[in-house]
């Protein structure tokens, strides 16, 4: 099942210059999992200007794969970006009138890649992204968070997400030994020590758990 869209969310955008900047750290992963588990639904939490996003959709048309990437973010910035990182040129949330614009630069850089019909955004909160889904029934097969980095939203993704993650299905957690960010590795150690038998591993800074 998917979630079907009253209007073309790509429509009379007015395009800005792309600028696809990301963090990731291992390109080779999109592909690995892409191909292992053939997925119908990506969910990614956390997407900023698309560039993970992109990378799950070029590596979907790969595989020609029939399968959605539903980006849940508010591109507001996580608490990071407005506190210890406030000035760093990377995280620039393109402000106008007190609020960020980054949301048109995250499409436009869609439209550039022409992913618009495999890339829905949902920009929400994290936990309403969940209910959207839920009361949809969508299951993932592969769930990609990287959004707030604090503790007790990390613990939220985490629960709120593997819920929804299909039977052998794989959830990622990015950012799991950052120094800047611990209450990543402190929600994500609770949430495997409270699902011991989960299958995990540690690969590139982040934490891939598989539900069985």
């Amino acid at each position: 099942m998917s979630i079907k869209l009253n209007e073309s969310i790509y429509d009379n955008l007015e395009l800005m210059k792309e600028d696809v900047q990301g963090w990731s750290s291992d390109d080779n992963l999109y592909g690995d999992l892409v191909s292992e588990y053939k997925p119908q639904v990506i969910v990614e939490i956390g997407t900023w200007k698309g560039y993970s996003a992109i990378k799950w959709a070029e590596e979907v048309k790969n595989n020609n794969l029939n399968c959605k990437v539903y980006c849940i973010d508010t591109w507001l910035g996580a608490s990071e970006f407005h506190t210890n990182f406030r000035d760093t040129k990377d995280r620039n949330l393109l402000m106008k009138n007190g609020y960020p614009q980054i949301y048109y630069q995250f499409l436009s850089n869609v439209v550039h890649k022409k992913m618009q019909n495999i890339i829905v955004p949902i920009p929400n909160t994290s936990n309403i992204g969940f209910k959207i889904l839920k009361y949809h029934k969508i299951v993932a097969q592969i769930v990609y968070i990287d959004g707030s980095h604090d503790y007790q939203d990390v613990k939220n993704d985490l629960n709120n997400y593997y819920s929804i993650l299909d039977n052998n299905g794989v959830l990622i957690c990015d950012d799991y030994k950052n120094y800047y960010f611990p209450g990543v590795k402190q929600a994500v150690d609770e949430f495997c020590k409270q699902n011991n038998n989960i299958d995990k591993k540690f690969l590139n800074g982040r934490m891939i758990i598989k539900k069985s």
